[in-house]
């Protein structure tokens, strides 16, 4: 059931028409008289993942401007101790072990807190003649 309220939810999102979206929404229903309790159940992990997704988006917004001002190599390197490889697929919600990749809540004070400091060591260099 959850593969084919994936392939619904992916239609969803995909649709061009209201009438294509009513139909995909009675087709939901119809799913959801065989087996209620489990229908409910994948909906919600549904909508935590897509709420998951949405966040992951929201935070590479907020970096398009910043990432190529700033190496995630140093950042990666100095602040987790990991490569930049690592950084890279949480930023981007890479796929991995089967799962996309995130940052926990401690990765991403982590990273704000690297932020900030890259952004005071910044402010701090003065240069003159």
């Amino acid at each position: 059931m959850k593969a084919q309220l994936e392939e619904l939810r992916e239609q969803y999102r995909n649709a061009r028409s209201q009438k294509k979206m009513d139909e995909i929404v009675q087709q939901m229903r119809e799913i959801s008289k065989g087996n209620p309790e489990e229908f409910s159940r994948i909906m919600v992990e549904l909508a935590k993942d897509t709420a998951d997704r949405s966040e992951q988006l929201a935070l590479r917004v907020k970096l398009q401007e910043v990432l190529p001002a700033v190496s995630m190599s140093y950042v990666a390197k100095n602040y987790f101790g990991k490569t930049r490889q690592w950084l890279y697929q949480r930023l981007s919600g890479t796929i991995v072990n089967g799962k996309p990749a995130k940052m926990t809540p401690e990765e991403l004070r982590i990273f704000e807190a690297a932020l900030h400091d890259l952004g005071g060591k910044l402010s701090s260099v003065h240069v003159s003649s």
